[in-house]
């Protein structure tokens, strides 16, 4: 069966990167072999920003003129893109109707521990469903989905923690050459963290901002509670509902003159699976 366009991923980030010429087969696999030779963890961030070939990238790819907060944006993109490709460039979608019911129904995660398929996901959103801003001054972006990476690490205190890396992806449009990241940086344990089950915002949590959002039925993201309660959600749904996961085969080319460019990865669909009682069909 040939799938319709609407059941395809969309360009991810990190094609539109990454996967240009020979960047993908050249600079990753020499990154893991200096990370092999100098036994460095690439897993952790803070080594990974360590091995002199990621840094040498980062020096490559960063404009002269680029403000000084944009160096720790590249890194971090560059990060979650090795990690990701580390880990099979794991990529699964949200249907909007999945997407909406995680945030309308706010699903009981008591007792769920955080887990992810695998040790790097791109979770890619409905498009022009979330909206988010790199700052309070910026204009709202759509939000294309997140990259999430899960690792061993130690917390302040010395003690063993899962460190949780994510890199929120806003701006992907066919008129503009990029688009903006928004790092965040968490922890997990047993549960979840209290601090993603407070309150983002007096308003309420994923609550539109902007003019003629609601008519839309739009969604805003504009707090790391709220980034973070998403992910916690769309993975506790992927793990509690695998009836509603639907495989898609990568593409062995794209079509030419596709008005809107879909992924060539293989990938997860995501799908409403649950009743109104927030129980499985």
């Amino acid at each position: 069966m040939t799938l319709s366009q609407p059941d395809r991923a969309r360009l991810t980030p990190y094609e539109l990167v990454f996967t240009a010429g020979d960047f993908e087969a050249r600079i990753f696999p020499r990154i893991r072999s200096e990370a092999e030779a100098e036994r460095i963890d690439p897993s952790l961030r803070e080594r990974f920003d360590f091995l002199s070939t990621a840094a040498d990238v980062v020096r490559e790819v960063t404009p002269e003129d680029a403000p000084p907060d944009a160096l720790d944006q590249y890194r971090a993109l560059l990060f979650h893109a090795f990690r990701f490709w580390e880990s099979g460039k794991r990529l699964y979608t949200l249907d909007s109707a999945t997407a909406r019911y995680l945030v309308e129904a706010a699903p009981n995660l008591d007792g769920w521990k955080f887990a992810i398929p695998g040790s790097s996901v791109y979770l890619q959103l409905p498009a022009n469903l979330f909206w988010s801003s790199i700052s309070p001054e910026a204009p709202p972006e759509p939000v294309d989905g997140v990259f999430v990476t899960l690792s061993d690490g130690t917390d302040s205190l010395g003690g063993l923690a899962h460190l949780l890396e994510v890199l929120l992806v806003l701006g992907i449009r066919r008129s503009r050459a990029g688009f903006s990241v928004i790092p965040l940086v968490s922890e997990t344990g047993e549960g979840i963290s209290e601090a993603w089950d407070a309150e983002g915002r007096p308003e309420g949590d994923f609550a539109n901002a902007l003019p003629g959002g609601d008519m839309a039925g739009l969604y805003s993201m504009l707090t790391a509670a709220e980034v973070l309660k998403l992910i916690g959600r769309a993975f506790w749904y992927i793990e509690t509902f695998p009836e509603g996961l639907v495989g898609t085969p990568a593409l062995a080319e794209r079509a030419e003159g596709e008005e809107a460019p879909t992924s060539q990865l293989s990938h997860v669909r995501v799908t409403l699976a649950v009743t109104e009682d927030g129980t499985g069909e």
